[in-house]
Order: structure tokens, then sequence, then C-alpha cells
């Protein structure tokens, strides 16, 4: 009897009905909470997930470059290990992906984990 009820239970709690939200969102739900320009990064908390896109424009240290998109310029931290071996100048269009580090009389920056090329320019 224990066994029937158990998987009986089981089978409730699998039940596609049961399985997650899989609507969409309103504004201000969890998919708006993600820092699509450097406006957003630079106003986001710690850990906001980040997507960027524009140009790697300077390096200022080591790991540490200069972001720019339309909306301004931010410091982005990006490992050797995550440039691989592609080659990224300033007129090359790139998507970062990675989350916001803030931290207390600092200005936000980006630790950046996936570098994607979007147009590489004529060489």
């Amino acid at each position: 009897m224990k066994t029937i009820l158990l998987t009986g239970l089981g089978l409730l709690l699998a039940s596609p009905a049961m399985a997650g939200f899989q609507g969409g969102s309103s504004p201000g739900g969890p998919s708006s909470g993600v820092a699509q320009s450097v406006e957003q990064a630079l106003d986001a908390r710690d850990d906001t997930p980040a997507i960027l896109e524009g140009h790697v424009v300077e390096r200022i240290g080591k790991d540490k470059y200069v972001f720019q998109d339309a909306t301004g310029k931010i410091t982005v931290e990006i490992d050797h290990k995550v440039f691989g071996a592609r080659i990224v100048t300033p007129q090359t269009r790139v998507r970062l992906n990675g989350e916001v580090e803030s931290e207390f009389f600092r200005r936000n920056e980006v630790d950046v984990d996936v570098l994607e090329i979007l147009d590489q320019p004529a060489q």
C-alpha cells in the first residue's frame, strides 16, 4: 500500500503542470534583471547578469579593459583564457556575457565569462 501511495505521489509531483513556469514575464520580472548596456551595468547591483554588445577599446591592466557601447564606457575583466587564440581590436564588435561586480566606493565593473565576436573588420 505504501508503494502505491508513494508512486502516486511521485507521479503527481512530476506531472507537466507542476514543471515550473513556462510563460513570458512582465516588465520588471526576472528576465529584465539583465544589464544589457553599459549604462545599466553601471547602475546594477552586484552579481547582476550582464550581456553587453560593443567594443573593447583599451587595455588598462592585467586582464582589465575598457569596454564601450552607445551608452558609455565600463571597465571589464577578461581572463586570457576567455580570449583564447582570438584577436580582438577596438574595431571588432563583440558580445560579452558575465556579471556585474559592485564594491563599495568603486565604480561597477563586469567580470566576463564569455566573449563572442560579432563582427571582425577586414584585414
